[in-house]
């Protein structure tokens, strides 16, 4: 019963250790999605700024669009400062799942091993046993017919 429980308990970590990884390439791919979205608002104000030093009346509306740019920019920033505490915080929680979840294999195959061993040993008893009890036989078929 403790044997089958113990590979319950690894089915059950394996699929936490999964879901763990998954949430991280998602955590992952979010942190590429902001730092191209950072990328995107720098090449827009370049563009803007261009256009602004071009043309007088874009240049009226130039200082609301900074404005808007640099709380983009700022708010962007944030996001990007704590999705890395989250990605540090799920990387921290995967090694510790992925130490519980080969605790627990070791242990399995440890305990798989004496098993296969005391079956052995069991096997090797019962052999000799036989053979004991054939040699036992020979002998006695052998002195019963010198008598």
């Amino acid at each position: 019963m403790a044997r089958k429980d113990l590979k319950t308990l690894i089915r059950l970590h394996k699929w936490a250790l999964d879901d763990k990884q998954r949430k991280l390439g998602q955590l992952l791919r979010f942190e590429a999605a902001l730092y191209n979205r950072k990328d995107l608002i720098a090449r827009q104000y370049a563009e803007e700024e261009r256009v602004a030093n071009e043309n007088q009346t874009a240049a009226l509306t130039f200082g609301a669009y900074v404005e808007w740019y640099i709380a983009e920019r700022d708010r962007v920033l944030q996001a990007i400062e704590e999705n890395r505490l989250e990605i540090l915080k799920v990387r921290d929680e995967i090694l510790e799942a992925f130490r519980e979840l080969k605790t627990f294999e070791i242990t399995q195959e440890s305990r798989d091993k004496r098993e296969k061993e005391e079956l052995e040993r069991k096997m090797g008893a019962v052999l000799d046993e036989i053979g004991l009890n054939l040699y036992r036989r020979k002998k006695q078929d052998g002195d019963g017919d010198g008598a």
